[in-house]
Order: structure tokens, then sequence, then C-alpha cells
């Protein structure tokens, strides 16, 4: 019990009373009977929004905590780092200031390859929440399944799914928790589950015999029919998602971007619409700023994954648009671009580092699992996949993520990847924060308290 003869908790600004109410929730949760919401200056716990503030602190003092945010959000995150740090008894006395490196730690969870509950997403959320991510990215498109209800198209929907109802549920309790929705459907790459009910829109392959085959994840992006179809999927879930920032639009894998010349269809069509220099690539990057413009009309950040841009060995008619951030997950192929060339030519990126946080079911394609202790001894804020080293720029470099890829979904259940993950949260917090006081054993007893 954090206060065992009872507690109160005042706030200082009318806007903190929803983030108190949630406070009363994390404590009901290792617990704490909750607490009276007060405006008493004396209380137990007292949460203060002081915009002026250098940074977000807590306070330990002889009669409770004084928790002082620079803004609502912020109070609500070093509200939860201080709850945690009290509960594993590593709160010193004193006032302790609470900033991190970037401001955006993610958690993308492919929730297509394997259905994940309603309720374990919300006890996802609760990690999130104690372990001050604030951003959650949820995958529901892939090869191997749709897990979200769809109205434009129900035949592509899998057995298994969550209805809109379900999802705007989880949408209003990441709200009370601070961490915010980004909506992910790949294309034009990543789409066997959509292609099996239409393989007329699957891109056909010129093997080195001269025989053709479709390939049954990637999408004929010449084909008009194809891509006004994509696109109205993306109109659809833009309505359920609307308050969400961003919208991840993928863009990775679409096919070997080394062997583009082997699928003639968008070789043509490239060069009937951006002249004869141009190539399969550049139908690639004109249909990426396609969905780009929807999407951003549609009120939304869009983003993409890395590798397919501003390749090496490619040399582009058609430039990616401005009007997308970047998530850079890899650099295992030679030829695609490093950090920098995103970061000189004005891009935002995110750290998607998949050497420390890829979080691989079974562990395919050559990953191992990430773990609390790679992380904490290892790993820091400016360390990206394939040793790059990049100083870390909050601006322009805003944040890092944790990622689950359910590649084998049977190798583990959702309790256990609930439980092994969300310990990673907890020690990128530490390294952001430059503040590393738990051990494993500690988070996982947290853990355990918490999802019970």
């Amino acid at each position: 019990m954090l206060f065992a003869n009872g507690w109160s908790l005042s706030i200082n600004h009318q806007s903190l009373l929803p983030i108190a109410r949630r406070v009363n929730q994390l404590l009901e949760k290792i617990d704490q009977a909750p607490g009276v919401i007060t405006k008493e200056a004396d209380a137990t716990v007292q949460l203060i929004l002081d915009r002026q503030a250098a940074t977000s602190s807590v306070e330990r003092t002889a009669q409770g905590l004084i928790i002082t945010g620079t803004c609502t959000k912020a109070t609500l995150r070093t509200a939860a780092y201080a709850i945690l740090r009290v509960f594993l008894g590593e709160l010193p006395e004193g006032k302790i200031p609470v900033a991190f490196a970037q401001p955006r730690r993610i958690f993308m969870l492919d929730m297509a390859r394997k259905y994940y509950s309603k309720e374990t997403i919300l006890k996802f959320i609760d990690a999130l929440n104690f372990a001050q991510f604030n951003v959650l990215q949820l995958h529901f498109s892939e090869n191997e399944g749709f897990r979200i209800e769809c109205e434009t198209a129900p035949e592509i929907v899998s057995a298994e799914f969550l209805t809109k109802a379900e999802i705007r549920e989880i949408i209003l309790y990441a709200q009370t928790a601070g961490v915010e929705i980004v909506p992910d459907f790949d294309s034009p790459g990543h789409l066997r589950q959509i292609l099996k009910t239409h393989p007329e829109w699957q891109l056909v392959k010129k093997n080195p015999d001269g025989s053709l085959e479709k390939n049954p994840t990637a999408l004929n992006i010449a084909n008009s029919e194809a891509v006004a179809f994509i696109l109205s999927i993306y109109r659809e879930f833009a309505e359920l998602f609307s308050t969400s920032t961003y919208f991840h639009i993928g863009a990775d894998e679409f096919v070997d971007f080394d062997e583009m010349e082997a699928y003639p269809e968008i070789q043509t069509y490239a060069k009937e619409i951006y002249g004869e220099k141009a190539a399969g690539i550049d139908a690639f990057v004109g249909y990426v700023n396609r969905v780009i413009e929807e999407v951003n009309g549609l009120g939304f950040i869009p983003q993409v994954w890395n590798d397919g841009f501003f390749r090496l060995n490619r040399a582009e008619v058609v430039k990616l648009s401005k009007n997308v951030e970047i998530t850079y997950w890899t650099k295992w192929n030679q030829n695609m671009a490093p950090v920098e060339t995103f970061i000189e030519k004005g891009y935002r990126v995110t750290n998607f580092n998949d050497n420390y946080f890829y979080y691989v079911l079974g562990e395919n394609a050559g990953y191992t699992y990430p773990s609390y202790h790679k992380v904490i001894d290892s790993w820091t804020p400016d360390m990206w996949p394939q040793q790059q080293v990049v100083p870390v720029e909050p601006k322009q470099l805003p944040g890092v993520a944790v990622a689950v890829w359910n590649d084998i979904p049977d190798a583990q259940t959702q309790t256990e990847v609930l439980t092994n993950v969300s310990e990673l949260f907890f020690a990128v917090m530490q390294k952001q924060t430059g503040n590393v006081f738990a051990t494993e054993e500690q988070i996982a007893e947290f853990l355990a308290k918490i999802f019970v």
C-alpha cells in the first residue's frame, strides 16, 4: 500500500480533474484504495500544473508527494512515474526532475497476423501508462489477416476481429491514459489477405525464364481500380480514427526493391506517367505520394517505413512527398538509405531500431527476442539500426518505438506477449530519462500486480 492510513489528492487546476481520476485508477490497479480528490493544499498527493516549469518533477516529502507537470498529459505521466517508484521502494526524498530524451515513446502492435482481444490491448495501455509511453500504433492489416470490422469490404476481414465499437472503447480508454492511437494500414505490399479476394489486382512478375506469375502480396499500382479500392479503405478507417494525429500507411517491402525491373506493368506505367527516364521505383513512389495526399487531406500526418525510399542504387525521378514522417526500422540491405539521408532532406524520423526493439514471435527471420537487460545494458537513445549512431535531436528525431511482429502467431500466447513485451517499455523509459532504478525482477513483480 502506498499510504497505509489512506490518502487524499489535490489539484491546482480544473483541467487536472480527469488526470486525478486516472491516477485513482492507477492506484487501484496496485491495490491502493482510491483517494479523495480535493482542492486542499495539504493533500497527501498534490497534482500541480505549471506550464512555466522548466521540466516536470516529483518531490517526495514527509507528508507525501508533490507532482508537477508542464501540461496535463505530462502531469499524468509524472504521477505514473512516481507511483511506480514508490511501489518499488525506489523514490528517495527530495525533488527529482522527470524529462525524456525524446517526446514520443511508441508501442506498435501487429494485431493483424495474430488476434489480440480488446481486454489484452487495454492491459497493454495500462502498462504503457505506467511506463510513460504515449503512443500505441495498431497494425491491423497484414498478409495473414485484417482484424477490424470493415464495411467497405466485409470479405477481407479475418474470422477473429475487433468490432468498431471495441476500437472506439480502446481509443477512449487510451485517451484517459494519455496514450494516442496511431492506425496502421500497410500498402501497396503486405496485402495478401485483401488480394486473395481480388486476385485480379495482384501485381504480375516476369521470371528469368520469361514466365509470368502473380505476386499474392503486392498491389498492381498501375491499375486505377485497385488503387481506388485501397484509398476507400483508408477513407473508412480515417473516420474511425478521426481523433488520431498520425496514420501509418506502410510502404515497406512492396516487392524486392532490387528487382523492380521484374515487374513490367509498373515499368511501363511509370514511363507513361512520369516520362521515359522513369522506372518502376517511380511508380511506387508516385503511389505512396498519392496515399500521402489522400491521408493528409483527411486530417492526418502520414507515416511510412524507410526501406523503399532514396535507395542508393536507384535514381528516382519522383521524389517522396515532404508531407510525411519516416519510421526507420532497418538498413539490412546495403542499398537502403542511412538515417542521415532522411535527416538531410528535412524529414522527421522515428527510431524503430529492429536490432533492439523488434519482438518477432517465433524469433523468425533471424531475430532473437529483445530483453530488458540488453536495453538497460547496451542501448542509448542515439543508437539506430545496424550500428548507426545519430545524436538525439528531439524535434527532428522525436521518438523511439518497441514493435511486436507476429510472424509465427502461435509461438506465444497473448498473455506471454503482454508480459514479456511490457518489460521492454520500462527499460526504454529508464534509458530515455537517464535514470535506471529498477531490476527486471522488480518490473516483473509490478506487472504481475497490474495485470491481475
